[in-house]
């Protein structure tokens, strides 16, 4: 996750690292489709490219992505499966009107809130999100 490492493999890095036998896919939270066009042309058919967030789901489908690894579907599974086969079954208008209307919801999950936000969505829809661990605190009301 370059946002929280720093780190950003260059899309040559990982096209020389999906060579390797053991490396089987990435999941790319670069948000940068340019550079996941770049891995998915360049890197062999069997490396699996993941998007590694919902806000660019549908476009990395459409560019060949397999699938992703999404805070939002901790949340909404439903919504982000449903971009999945849309895409899959070739019905972009509606896997492109869902991904637009999801990208709030992905934001606070993601930027807005982040982890804390997330937890407490979860909660809300039943299941235990918990408190966050530290150094994060809980949202406070006015969140």
């Amino acid at each position: 996750m370059p946002a929280n490492t720093g780190v950003d493999l260059s899309a040559e890095t990982v096209v020389e690292l999906s060579q390797h036998p053991n490396i089987v896919g990435i999941k790319d939270s670069s948000g940068n489709v340019v550079k996941l066009g770049e891995i998915i042309r360049a890197a062999p058919p069997t490396f699996n490219v993941l998007a590694g967030s919902a806000s660019f789901f549908y476009p990395a489908l459409v560019l060949g992505a397999v699938g992703g690894i999404m805070a939002l579907a901790n949340i909404a599974p439903e919504q982000c499966y449903s971009i999945y086969q849309y895409t899959q079954e070739g019905r972009h208008e509606e896997a492109r009107q869902l991904q637009l209307k999801m990208i709030p919801a992905n934001t606070s999950v993601t930027a807005r809130f982040g982890v804390p936000g997330l937890k407490l969505a979860l909660d809300w829809l039943g299941y235990y999100g918990g408190p966050p661990r530290s150094p994060l605190g809980p949202l406070d009301k006015a969140q």
